[in-house]
């Protein structure tokens, strides 16, 4: 559960940084790589949550579930000003890649550990 976790946060990773190029050019946002991201995103979430509640050891997967709660929080800031006014802070979207790929980088160092 944790390799599919794994899997599902770096296919986010990999749309949320084809979208960053949309944003930071100022084009539209692709819908379906929005749908895409939202999806692989909270599949990875879950299957962490669940595995955080399976597992024997949650304190490993409790970490990297703070670090994507700060992200969803960002990524939901992104999103309610795309929605209410269509511009979307270009410095925000760079952060909210960073924190994604962290949390990426810190599972892995779960998973590899």
């Amino acid at each position: 559960m944790e390799i599919a976790a794994v899997i599902f946060l770096f296919i986010a990773m990999l749309t949320g940084a084809l979208l960053l190029p949309h944003v930071l050019q100022g084009k539209p946002l692709t819908q379906m790589l929005v749908k895409v991201h939202t999806l692989t995103f909270a599949l990875a979430l879950v299957s962490l949550i669940l595995f955080a509640i399976i597992t024997d050891k949650p304190e490993k997967q409790l970490d990297t579930i703070v670090v994507l709660l700060v992200t969803i929080l960002v990524g939901g800031y992104l999103y309610m000003g795309h929605k209410r006014n269509g511009a979307i802070r270009k410095w925000l979207a760079i952060v909210y890649q960073a924190l994604g790929m962290g949390g990426l980088i810190w599972l892995l160092i779960f998973v590899l550990n």
